[in-house]
């Protein structure tokens, strides 16, 4: 059985300008997944993508070639990617998961954002039938390891979410925030989680921009803000002073003509891009000394991480996850073996339907009903029992000892009784 296995890269393994090349959009990921079912080479397969990391989880013969179809699909060298990722399988594959999930592998330990990402990212590997029972179950125990970890530990109580993060930055980086205006820019699943966390922030005014005019309604709703169409972008963002961008499709929308009379003005403006790839040409706008770009890198550069509180935290989860690992151990035994009791079944009711028919017959033809039954249970103890008292008859002394032990276990057989 080819066990599940993760290809990837991360914010720990790779710098965010490799992590960018590699990223999915959401619309990208399904042509992707198709791409990789449909090679005969990988079975099932799901795509997290999130601005800290991107994984392939994937059943494959043939990892080599996932690497590889990945790298092409992005236009990235394999040699390159290979020097700045890593592979886990089976149980460490299963463990890096529990953890990506739990919140222990983010930027932000104990993050809530992953596992709505986890989640989606499963929904939508489900949705295009690119998984089946390995990746399947994998991912179910993981999210239900995540669920422990948050109730059963204080990681949940004391874990910064990325929102709250992006506040604190805000508000301590922007002078005067009550005379300034933000921009979110995008209504995806990440901006969801970042939006509301600004509604009780005090400022001038709020935006939400996106091309759906419907899901920035129903955001700006919860955030306290209003909301435009993405057309209306290039006519009012001179008038905000800090942008939150969050994106999918990777196409550059803030550029230097769009802020051309920000940095005519000279006004200070602070955008952070949290959109992978990012939508904004960092590299050109840099060099104005009064815009401020801040990436998902910079944000867990400045965010405070490592108190002793999450320390603890983290152990404690990790401790839970060990426990699940067991779980899932035994979960891949009970898969590995049910093609042999099934074998076992299959062959059982061979032999009831045959020795069924040949009693039937003899009832049809008048014989006495009671040394038929008789009859038929005889032939059904023999006739299962032959293959194994033979093959345990004719084996050497050393495997014989084995398999005496085994059929008694099998058998619930007093060790008397051989």
């Amino acid at each position: 059985m080819n066990m599940p296995l993760v290809f990837g890269l991360n914010y720990e393994s790779s710098g965010f300008e490799i992590r960018e090349k590699m990223a999915f959009s959401y619309e990208e990921i399904p042509q992707a997944l198709h791409r990789l079912q449909n090679s005969g080479i990988t079975t099932e397969a799901i795509i997290l993508s999130t601005c800290n990391r991107v994984e392939i989880y994937c059943v494959t013969h043939d990892v080599d070639f996932v690497i590889n179809a990945i790298c092409d699909i992005r236009n990235v060298c394999p040699r390159t990617v290979r020097k700045h990722s890593y592979i886990h399988t089976g149980i460490e594959c299963a463990k890096h998961l529990f953890r990506v999930a739990s919140g222990l592998e983010s930027m932000v330990l104990g993050e809530t954002e992953i596992v709505a990402q986890v989640k989606d990212a499963f929904h939508l590997a489900k949705e295009h039938k690119s998984i089946a029972t390995n990746l399947a179950g994998l991912f179910q125990i993981a999210l239900s390891v995540e669920k422990d970890v948050r109730n059963t530990t204080a990681i949940n109580n004391i874990a910064i979410s990325l929102g709250h993060a992006l506040v604190d930055i805000v508000t301590t980086r922007v002078s005067n925030l009550n005379e300034k205006k933000i921009l979110f820019l995008g209504a995806g699943l990440m901006m969801t989680q970042i939006a509301p966390h600004f509604k009780h922030v005090n400022v001038s005014s709020k935006i939400i921009v996106n091309r759906t005019l419907e899901k920035a309604k129903i955001l700006a709703h919860k955030s306290g803000t209003e909301y435009t169409s993405l057309n209306e972008l290039a006519n009012i963002i001179s008038n905000y002073n800090v942008v939150i961008a969050c994106c999918a499709g990777g196409i550059s929308l803030l550029d230097e003509n769009i802020f051309s009379s920000i940095i005519a003005s000279g006004r200070e403006m602070l955008i952070i891009d949290l959109s992978m790839p990012m939508i904004t040409t960092s590299a050109l706008l840099a060099k104005y000394a009064n815009i401020t770009i801040l990436t998902i890198d910079d944000i867990a550069k400045i965010v405070d991480c490592g108190t002793e509180k999450r320390e603890n935290a983290a152990t404690e989860a990790n401790g839970i996850i060990n426990e699940r690992i067991d779980e899932y151990q035994s979960w891949l035994t009970k898969r590995s073996i049910s093609p042999l009791i099934k074998a076992l079944r299959d062959n059982a009711d061979i032999v009831r339907k045959d020795a069924l028919v040949q009693a039937q017959k003899q009832l049809h033809n008048g014989e006495n009903a009671e040394e038929v039954l008789t009859g038929l249970s005889i032939k059904l103890m023999n006739k299962l029992l032959h293959a194994p008292t033979v093959n345990l008859s004719r084996t050497e002394n050393k495997l014989q000892d084995d398999l005496a032990n085994l059929v008694s276990y099998l058998y619930d057989l007093e060790s008397k009784a051989l």
